[in-house]
């Protein structure tokens, strides 16, 4: 009864130390990867972290395991550029997501193949849905207002951030100039011919 006792409370604590080192190693990875590219190692990430290599290991037993991590948590600015547009008119409502979460590959350019790389596997549902949830309310309204194509899919979203992150990529030190006229060109395409 009294081991009982004394390792419950330790549970908690436990989940909690997991969460610190697991944001942690997922802070030190975003800024080795966008410093240095993923040549980084595991063991400087850790370092970076201020935790051991097995711990490292045990939340991410591959570098590929922790970029897809670290890759993801940069989609989530898409989910932050919808909830910020959602009062505009249709046309400043569908790009705001998209022109933020190219502007924000923009800021970390070593991240911007895996995000491409990651981005062309969105038949997976746990990159894809969150993409749809995002989007999808925003596309109806613009196709439905006239604004944009009406074949408009959330496959031509991707195929611009896609797109974007492969110009930041073959851009060094032109990044941010290269990347948003890519951009304008690309939405430019997605509107209406016969606005309403």
């Amino acid at each position: 009864m009294s081991q009982t006792d004394r390792t419950e409370p330790s549970k908690p604590a436990l989940r909690a130390d997991a969460e610190r080192n697991r944001r942690l190693i997922m802070d030190a990875a975003h800024e080795a990867f966008a410093d240095e590219g993923l040549g980084v190692s595991l063991t400087e990430i850790a370092r970076r972290a201020g935790v051991g290599f097995a711990t490292l290991q045990r939340r991410f037993p591959t570098k590929d395991a922790l970029v897809t991590e670290v890759v993801r948590a940069q989609l989530a600015h898409i989910r932050e550029g919808t909830a910020r547009s959602a009062t505009s008119d249709p046309w400043t409502a569908f790009t705001t997501p998209i022109l933020d979460c190219c502007a924000h590959q923009v800021k970390d350019p070593g991240l911007a193949g895996p995000l491409a790389h990651l981005l062309s596997a969105a038949s997976e549902p746990m990159v894809r849905e969150p993409l749809l949830d995002a989007f999808e309310p925003l596309a109806a309204r613009a196709i439905a207002e006239g604004v944009v194509r009406k074949d408009l899919t959330i496959d031509d979203v991707l195929l611009i951030l896609k797109g974007n992150a492969g110009v930041i990529a073959n851009s060094p030190g032109e990044e941010t100039e290269a990347s948003q006229r890519f951009v304008e060109i690309a939405l430019r395409g997605l509107r209406s011919e016969t606005p309403n």
